[in-house]
């Protein structure tokens, strides 16, 4: 009971750290009485990266993409369930494997020797696989926390666009020595 209170109140704290973080901070110029209210604190990759790695799914919340939370605890905990579960098999058919190639009269094997080796490792592969997985989601998690705490101020508007048109560039022969050549271009024009 007492680890559990210690736990919540960690968890209180971080998420009580990147509600403060994300906070607008007043910034005072020399020579005037009031704040600059124009400043406000920049969203920082590595503090999404730093709270993701720490508590799965806390850079997440720092980056207010809420929806994501659930989908990353739900993968953790249907991973860690058939984790448990293939870990629970192995182990069955691992024993029924040690009972099937002892010299022992008093123990009986329902299954031949041959077929509980394959099962036992068939079983043991999954078991890893999951563990591999866990470790897999976990690193995506803080990749995903990373690159969205990147494009968190990026804005995409109606206005943003990028054309490109075919252009003729005009006759610089005096400047070019008498060249006679016409040049043909790309125009690119990025709207923003």
């Amino acid at each position: 009971m007492d680890c559990t209170r210690k736990l919540l109140l960690i968890i209180t704290l971080l998420l009580g750290i990147a509600g403060y973080s994300k906070s607008a901070k007043a910034q005072y110029v020399d020579g005037y009485d009031y704040p600059d209210s124009t400043y406000i604190d920049m969203h920082k990759p590595h503090k999404a990266t730093f709270f993701s790695s720490l508590v799965p799914g806390l850079g997440q919340f720092y980056n207010e993409k809420y929806w994501k939370i659930p989908i990353i605890y739900g993968g953790f905990t249907g991973l860690i369930y058939f984790a448990n579960y293939n870990n629970f098999v192995y182990k069955k058919y691992r024993q029924e494997y040690k009972w099937a190639t002892d010299d022992d009269p008093n123990t009986v094997s329902t299954y031949p020797a041959s077929n509980t080796l394959r099962l036992k490792d068939s079983w043991r592969r999954y078991r890893d696989m999951c563990f591999i997985g866990i470790g897999a989601l976990y690193l995506l998690q803080v990749i995903d926390a990373n690159v969205d705490a990147h494009f968190f101020d990026f804005t995409i508007d109606k206005d943003l666009s990028i054309k490109g048109e075919p252009m003729i560039m005009p006759d610089y022969s005096d400047i070019t020595g008498g060249r006679t050549e016409t040049p043909l271009g790309m125009r690119v024009t990025v709207t923003f």
